[in-house]
């Protein structure tokens, strides 16, 4: 496995300021999300200068919009070729079936009795034509599996549930600690030597 993976979740969309549900589908950053995607590069940045070795890091990406969209902002911020970018399918976030582009306020009114199905057992339960964290577990698991065949430090862009699944996955937490896990848009997260050490992020302007 790669010694070193950094994890870095996609800024702010319009439907993440929405509370409208993304999955597969896909919306442009907000100003605050390009700002973030700026912020994360800037630390990454930093990060990548203190550690040895001269071998530049491999960059992985989901190839929805909204993370090729910060996956640029975060390249030129941290000094990163933006063209060596391996978009990779099994990044993608989990797909919620019906409830892609619906808002979560919305779908709790409307569908209380299938929101509280989801409530009740998160990690099993998936809309209708989605996709469970069970299901979505399989193809992360086996993209981690593949990044053993990554020497030195690999940058990875990448989704909220995506995030939470590989972090978990690699510390091996079971489903109840995996899900309680934040995906926050203004840090990222280290994975190295066992562990995932969050990395916060001062908020810069990208301009």
């Amino acid at each position: 496995m790669a010694e070193t993976i950094y994890l870095l979740r996609h800024g702010e969309t319009v439907w993440n300021r929405d509370r409208r549900i993304q999955g597969q589908l896909d919306a442009p950053l907000t100003r605050r999300g390009t700002d973030q995607a700026w912020a994360m590069g800037r630390r990454l940045r930093a990060l990548l200068e203190e550690a040895p070795g001269g071998r530049a890091p491999s960059l992985q990406v989901s190839p929805l919009g909204r993370c090729r969209q910060s996956a640029a902002l975060v390249c030129e911020a941290a000094g990163l070729d933006y063209a060596a970018a391996d978009f990779r399918p099994e990044l993608m976030e989990l797909h919620y079936g019906a409830w892609q582009g619906l808002r979560k306020p919305d779908l709790r009114r409307q569908q209380p009795e299938l929101w509280a199905a989801r409530e009740a057992d998160r990690w099993l339960f998936a809309p209708e034509g989605g996709e469970s964290y069970a299901r979505a577990a399989e193809r992360i698991g086996a993209w981690l599996e593949s990044t053993r065949e990554i020497a030195g430090t690999l940058v990875v862009l990448l989704h909220g549930g995506t995030s939470i699944l590989a972090r978990g996955l690699y510390r091996k937490l079971d489903s109840d600690e995996l899900l309680a896990q934040d995906f926050p848009q203004d840090a990222f997260y280290r994975l190295a030597q066992g562990t995932a050490a969050r990395i916060d992020c001062e908020a810069v302007d990208a301009g």
